[in-house]
């Protein structure tokens, strides 16, 4: 066989096989947006409408966070054990192990001047706990670490967080001890210097999920923004009933 023949012959071959495939994803594009289904698994079938398209970004994000976890969030297996640090609630009194042992509780870290996420987020988690106690339903202790102690004193702190449920607890502590929980806890932070002429001194740049600690402690789940009281009670009931 000449060279040209074999050469002619390769180039058909690879035609061929690559119409193939081709025909076979249109094929299976075709069927999918018919029935809108397909024969993938739920995860796989998300990484799928992803990758193609399919469906708008965020309608990707939540398909795909149900596909991988059964909360707006992240569930630890197994839970984190927390070595806390030395820390002060806002009446003075230390911080200790016997705060956070016996019953649930709903952490959040940020700052009293935060102009946003955290009047916003602790204001959710009011609304959660009043809907909750209207049903006769328990709701995890509110705690509310703030990682500006700089400017946040104690007694700032207490009036803070009394305004949105008088039972939530504010918590601050050295600029090391706050490190020292936060590295455990995975919360980030960051100090941003606020834009010239500004009023507001300074800013600080800090994550804005809530974390869940079960009775004996150990943090078991983090529960991703954007918050709502009836997201925040259906991920708390999902995780708490897993105990």
């Amino acid at each position: 066989m000449s060279i040209k023949t074999t050469v002619v012959t390769l180039v058909a071959a690879v035609t061929a096989v690559t119409a193939g495939f081709w025909y076979s994803m249109y094929q299976a594009s075709e069927r999918y947006s018919a029935t809108g289904t397909s024969s993938e698994q739920p995860a796989d079938s998300a990484r799928s409408s992803v990758q193609k398209g399919d469906i708008s970004d965020a309608a990707a994000i939540e398909a795909a966070r149900k596909a991988f976890s059964p909360i707006q969030g992240r569930i630890l297996s197994p839970a984190r054990r927390i070595a806390l640090p030395e820390l002060k609630k806002g009446d003075g009194s230390a911080f200790t192990d016997a705060d956070i042992k016996g019953d649930w509780k709903l952490w959040f870290f940020g700052y009293t001047q935060c102009p946003d996420i955290c009047p916003t987020t602790l204001g959710m988690a009011a609304s959660a706990k009043r809907q909750a106690e209207s049903q006769g339903k328990d709701f995890p202790q509110v705690i509310f670490v703030s990682v500006d102690p700089e400017r946040d004193s104690l007694s700032h702190i207490s009036d803070y967080v009394s305004y949105f449920d008088r039972d939530f607890i504010g918590v601050t502590g050295e600029p090391d001890m706050l490190k020292a929980l936060t590295l455990q806890m995975s919360v980030v932070y960051m100090k941003l210097e606020a834009e010239e002429n500004s009023e507001a001194g300074y800013l600080v740049d800090h994550s804005a999920s809530l974390l869940l600690t079960n009775p004996e402690g150990h943090l078991v789940a983090y529960l991703s923004p954007p918050h709502s009281p009836k997201t925040i009670l259906k991920d708390l009931e999902t995780v708490t009933s897993k105990d």
